[in-house]
């Protein structure tokens, strides 16, 4: 069926290295390969391994931005949390919620 070929046959973002710092090398990888092979070639999977690897790494880098979103995301609730413990108020848009 077309739509278990659409999850196979991903897409990749951008690939800017400013984006991908972590991927540096596998993205440099596929556009050499990109660039060396031919149209044919490419099309009949010449740079097949240079896309599973920077899938792979991707999938890698995505979950060490969210691990540090996470940490990130914990440290500003405890913050706050501190600072309601403190000053027994919070504070939205300015204003004072709470006690």
């Amino acid at each position: 069926r077309f739509h278990t070929l659409r999850y196979a046959v991903s897409m990749h973002p951008p690939l800017t290295l400013e984006n991908h710092p972590l991927c540096r090398d596998v993205v440099i990888a596929l556009k050499r390969c990109h660039r060396d092979a031919s149209w044919w070639g490419r099309s009949f999977g010449a740079c097949n391994e240079q896309k599973w690897a920077l899938d792979q790494c991707l999938k890698k880098q995505k979950l060490f931005k969210a691990r540090a979103n996470a940490e990130k995301a914990r440290e500003e609730r405890d913050r706050l949390r501190r600072r309601v413990e403190k000053y027994g108020h919070a504070t939205v848009n300015g204003e004072f919620k709470g006690k």
